[in-house]
């Protein structure tokens, strides 16, 4: 199978089950203030042994920065009221084995 990316209209995914390559593979990305949302809901779920990596970008910003690496399934708020891109996904020689899936969820105009 290849890495695929997935997306709806409150969230962005990508399920992470081969090598990434050497510019990572990711989630596209999602401001959580172009939705009038300041929170996001992360996702992590699957059977995998690699490192998957939350990212951000503000506005000035050249390149993404890691904001936490999880190791393991997870569920997690992150608050946000800046004006920061998202993404979450894999870096170059992040991925072992096995298949994640990884998701970032935002609701339009609430606070969760």
């Amino acid at each position: 199978m290849a890495n695929r990316k997935f997306s709806g209209n409150t969230y962005r995914g990508a399920v992470i089950n081969t090598g990434p390559g050497s510019a990572g593979y990711w989630s596209e990305s999602v401001k959580a203030t172009d939705h009038n949302a300041h929170a996001l809901i992360l996702s992590i779920s699957g059977i995998f042994a690699g490192t998957v990596r939350l990212q951000y970008r503000a506005v000035n910003d050249p390149g993404w920065t890691t904001y936490k690496t999880y190791d393991d399934t997870d569920r997690e708020i992150i608050e946000d009221h800046t004006d920061c891109e998202w993404r979450v996904g894999m870096s170059s020689g992040g991925f072992n084995s096995g298949e994640a899936r990884v998701r970032i969820e935002y609701h339009d105009g609430e606070n969760i």
